[in-house]
């Protein structure tokens, strides 16, 4: 079954699930887990996104957030993945995809 567009969701909640690419650990430790918390924290006042909950295992997170506009929440979602991206990869000396999919 299709992702239904964005545009056409007519609800401000939104079930966010970020995977690890091949299944992979992203979150190796536990200091990787407050790395991205830290990320979507900061990120979350740039861009005014409210977090009402989430759920963090060893390779994937389930994330509730409520966000009106779904432009904000592409642009936070892009930013908080980009961001741990990179320190994933500088961290563990490797290149490449960190998450499977979109979010």
């Amino acid at each position: 079954m299709p992702r239904i567009r964005k545009e056409n969701i007519t609800t401000p909640f939104f079930h966010i699930m970020v995977q690890g690419n091949n299944k992979e650990y992203i979150f190796n430790f536990e200091e990787d887990i407050n790395k991205y918390l830290k990320i979507m924290e900061t990120t979350k006042e740039k861009i005014n996104i409210m977090i009402l909950a989430y759920c963090m295992m060893n390779n994937h997170a389930h994330i509730l957030l409520f966000e009106e506009d779904t432009k904000n929440l592409t642009q936070y979602m892009h930013r908080v993945n980009l961001l741990y991206a990179k320190y994933d990869n500088k961290k563990y000396n490797r290149v490449g995809y960190v998450f499977r999919d979109r979010y």
